[in-house]
């Protein structure tokens, strides 16, 4: 990818202006080819959606892609040929994700509204909560999952265990300054009492408080 001398100076001016420091050409190159790469994945996707997006009206039902991609399903997790992923409406999923819409075990929203569910990985990242204690808790009834067949992959929805998860909004983290232009994602229990965000959900009888806020 070529960047121009001019546009290496317009790069670095603009810079210095939002900044207020002034970038070597070595720095400024560096800084505007991981800019300018990182524009064109991004026009390259909207391209490829939009080109999904009509072929969708011809086929609205759905469609397997093409190409030697391999792709994440953002439900199950895994890796995926483009092949074995299927588009419709809802977005991309693998075959085995779609077939547990089709079969309405999922709802097909969770392909892209990812705050109203919880994937078993998510109970360790939130709460620090490992998978055998989430297994633990789904076979006492305590937790609802919904499992999907095949690939025996649960996802938790918010709206099945209402009292006992809490909204995602509830557990974002926050960016926080570590160094000079360097910033950290801080989780949630860092910075909020555990006990007062989850005191209206049952989730919280289950978490080792301590553990949570240890630094391991």
């Amino acid at each position: 990818m070529h960047i121009s001398e001019e546009q290496l100076e317009e790069f670095k001016r603009i810079y210095k202006k939002e900044y207020g420091e002034e970038l070597s050409d070595d720095e400024a190159y560096d800084a505007a080819y991981r800019v300018a790469g990182f524009a064109k994945l991004a026009f390259d996707f909207y391209v490829e959606d939009k080109i999904r997006k009509q072929k969708l009206r011809k086929d609205p039902k759905g469609f397997s892609l093409e190409g030697d991609g391999v792709y994440t399903c953002p439900i199950c997790g895994r890796s995926t040929p483009a092949n074995e992923m299927w588009y419709d409406k809802y977005g991309q999923k693998c075959i085995i994700c779609q077939k547990a819409i089709d079969r309405k075990i999922i709802p097909g929203k969770v392909c892209k509204n990812t705050d109203s569910w919880y994937s078993t990985w998510e109970f360790d990242s939130y709460f620090k909560m490992k998978t055998p204690t989430v297994n633990k808790l789904v076979r006492q009834n305590i937790l609802r999952a919904r499992i999907i067949p095949d690939i025996n992959c649960s996802i938790f929805l918010i709206k099945d265990n209402i009292d006992i998860l809490p909204p995602k909004k509830l557990l974002e983290s926050r960016s926080v300054q570590v160094a000079e232009n360097t910033y950290s994602s801080q989780r949630w229990y860092k910075f909020q009492d555990p006990k007062e965000v989850l005191k209206d959900y049952k989730i919280l009888e289950y978490i080792n408080i301590s553990k949570l806020l240890s630094d391991n």
